[in-house]
């Protein structure tokens, strides 16, 4: 924050001190007139202006905003306010200096993750050309380059900082708190009933399942502020902050009642132990190959058991726990099976290019199958899409779209794990480790969700991506200076 205000010299500050009580002066008219609309516009030029003048420092301020954003439509054009247009326009500012400077770390560009990272882009765009409709393939590309450009290939030169990372985190964490204070308060004025955690903390999130993937993604990194050294911060009024955050966090993963963020919780947590005890990955992958095997020799069993599975939702945390095997009578778990098997037809009739990237719900309901179909499903692609961040990318883009979806979390472990191993500053080890810990939350989560095409999670995963790699590439010189 220091760095920050040194950037501004004196003149500046009595300027934007100037304009600030000017605007709070104009916005208290407006109030007092009942003009509550025209109150707003002050708030925007500010905005606008922070984000033109200071566009490096734009991602924190995004941060801070994405989780109160919420989703506006007027007519046929749906937008999300106020994060997509900010994020569109410092996409366009980066791509103006980058054209006038051509001054960019090629290190952050030809690491594989990034390549990897563009391979997807690319294929995504020519895949469009046969997309099934190609203005609507267009318009989700775009959106990938704005959640992309600024949160990954902007940020990856912003995070060569590790230090940064931490007002990331706490400019998102910071707003999410205050959402899940304010959600459990009245969840427990509603005696905690599971069908209210649907929708409680809407209109900021869609439903439990976004809002739990959220929640899970920040538990990790949260927690590593939480109990980081005093090299990393010396700051009590920090340490107490990321102590109500994290402690908001916790509350929110057992009150969203989302099985997948449980699960992905879970996950993480294993993972952390199999690294801290330095178990050997090939054990784990041992393990792994012997419960695939019992899991095909016993298919049929395993099944039949899941089928006689009856047991819902519920505000019971064991009997929601074991509905996730309930595949004869949940109606979600029922209609994610049939989102499916509805994405593995369509890649079966278009296995190379898909039907194009964001069709999945114009195309999907001829693929559905009456006897699949649940009491909620619906052929007007409604209720999200493929349920999935592997067989969306399957069924719209093709297998060169699966590979690189995949090869972008698998390089990004591989390479998370590799600061933790080779970086000589145990606090800079532990930042990648619990950023890795934190992408796997949602690795796990995007096996039954999708929300890579919303800000709430778009723009903290790339970010938590461009992280790794900027520490990576860090960590690299300073091993080879070392040397």
């Amino acid at each position: 924050m220091r760095k920050f205000l040194q950037d501004y010299s004196k003149k500046d500050i009595i300027i934007i001190a100037i304009t600030c009580l000017i605007f709070i002066l104009i916005d208290w008219e407006a109030v007092e007139l009942g003009l509550d609309s025209i109150a707003l516009i002050p708030v925007a030029v500010l905005a606008l202006m922070f984000v033109i003048f200071k566009f490096y420092y734009s991602l924190f301020f995004i941060s801070l905003l994405t989780p109160l954003s919420i989703f506006l439509r007027f007519g046929e054009l749906g937008i999300t306010m106020p994060t997509e247009p900010l994020l569109v326009l410092v996409m366009c500012l980066f791509a103006w200096e980058f054209s006038l400077n051509k001054k960019y770390d090629l290190r952050l560009l030809k690491h594989p993750v990034s390549l990897w990272v563009i391979a997807s882009i690319v294929w995504i765009g020519f895949s469009s050309i046969f997309s099934f409709d190609v203005m609507v393939s267009l318009k989700h590309l775009f959106a990938r380059l704005f959640f992309v450009v600024p949160c990954f290939f902007l940020a990856m030169l912003i995070f060569k900082e590790p230090k940064r990372v931490l007002w990331f985190v706490a400019c998102y964490g910071i707003s999410l708190s205050v959402i899940i204070a304010v959600s459990t308060v009245q969840l427990w004025q509603l005696n905690f009933d599971h069908h209210a955690s649907n929708f409680i903390m809407q209109p900021f999130y869609n439903d439990h399942t976004a809002y739990g993937a959220a929640i899970g993604l920040f538990i990790p990194i949260t927690l590593y502020y939480l109990f980081a050294s005093k090299e990393v911060y010396n700051n009590k009024l920090l340490r107490v902050m990321f102590a109500w955050i994290s402690l908001c966090l916790i509350a929110g993963c057992i009150f969203c009642y989302a099985r997948a963020t449980w699960l992905s919780v879970f996950a993480a947590l294993g993972l952390f132990v199999v690294i801290k005890l330095k178990i050997s990955w090939k054990f784990i992958l041992s393990c792994v190959a012997v419960v695939g095997l019992l899991f095909v020799l016993f298919w049929q069993t395993i099944l039949q058991g899941m089928q006689s599975n009856s047991q819902d939702s519920s505000e019971n945390l064991v009997e929601h726990l074991q509905s996730m095997s309930n595949i004869s009578t949940d109606a979600s778990n029922m209609e994610r099976l049939n989102r499916w098997s509805c994405a593995l037809r369509m890649f079966q009739d278009r296995p190379l290019t898909g039907y194009g990237f964001g069709t999945y719900q114009f195309v999907y309901g001829t693929y559905q199958r009456s006897f699949e179909t649940t009491t909620i499903s619906t052929n007007e692609g409604t209720l999200g899409n493929a349920h999935s961040e592997y067989l969306g990318p399957l069924c719209e883009t093709g297998v060169v779209g699966f590979v690189t979806i995949v090869a972008i979390f698998v390089a990004t472990i591989y390479y998370g794990l590799r600061v933790y191993h080779r970086a000589k500053d145990k606090n800079v080890a532990n930042l990648a480790l619990f950023l890795t810990l934190s992408l796997i939350t949602y690795y796990v989560h995007g096996v039954m969700n999708n929300f890579l095409d919303t800000d709430k999670l778009a723009i903290p995963f790339w970010a938590f991506t461009a992280m790794i790699v900027a520490l990576d590439v860090y960590q690299e010189k300073q091993i080879k200076e070392n040397k």
